[in-house]
């Protein structure tokens, strides 16, 4: 595990240990903090290899380092935490080096889920969720409860675009031929279908 403390705007690295490339879920790193980040929301971001991944940290301090910044060998592994509270107030670190990320014997470059966007963590954290209504809107739930709905927008006045979206898909009529511009037109360039006896006439008489 690293262990790492932020006084206010310097992150010093306090412990380190060996990293390889392509581990998952098993590099973890714990955050000691200053007075100065008392009731603020702390967010710690790890970077290496051009990827950049952040994890809102819990009361413990202690997250695990996302797979995504480990994938690549031989390239530095830097972290940085920011405390926010509101608007207000936003109070990030300098860098620090937690040392190079040494190659691993783990076959395939995506060896793990995505880690959450910062807003996934943050429903996460107070047990909502984004999924959508009966009505198809797309809603912010707590548990079963809804809390609040929106309507889906897509091109135009509204609506949306992909059609697995839609409330009702799959009741009858809902896609009726006249809802599908032109259909009906070019149904009826099919020619309809001649029995054997219709084929012989039109061949011995011209189509008399």
């Amino acid at each position: 595990m690293f262990a790492l403390r932020a006084s206010k705007v310097r992150l010093t690295v306090r412990k380190r240990e060996p990293v390889t490339s392509g581990s998952v879920n098993v590099c973890e790193a714990r955050f000691e903090f200053s007075p100065e980040w008392d009731g603020l929301t702390r967010t710690a971001t790890f970077r290496a290899g051009g990827e950049s991944r952040s994890v809102l940290l819990d009361e413990s301090g202690v997250c695990v380092v996302p797979w995504e910044v480990l994938t690549k060998p031989n390239v530095q592994l830097q972290a940085g935490v920011c405390g926010t509270r509101g608007g207000d107030i936003v109070l990030p670190t300098v860098w620090a080096d937690l040392g190079t990320i040494h190659p691993g014997s783990a076959v395939g470059e995506k060896a793990g889920p995505t880690t959450p966007d910062l807003w996934q963590q943050e429903l996460a954290g107070k047990g909502d969720e984004l999924r959508y209504t009966e009505e198809g809107e797309l809603g912010l739930y707590a548990g079963e409860r809804l809390l609040s709905s929106a309507p889906v927008r897509g091109g135009g006045e509204g609506g949306t675009m992909d059609h697995r979206l839609l409330a009702h898909r799959n009741a009858e009529g809902q896609h009726p031929i006249s809802a599908i511009d032109g259909l009906e037109a070019a149904l009826a360039t099919i020619p309809t279908p001649m029995t054997a006896d219709q084929l012989r006439k039109i061949l011995i008489n011209g189509g008399q």
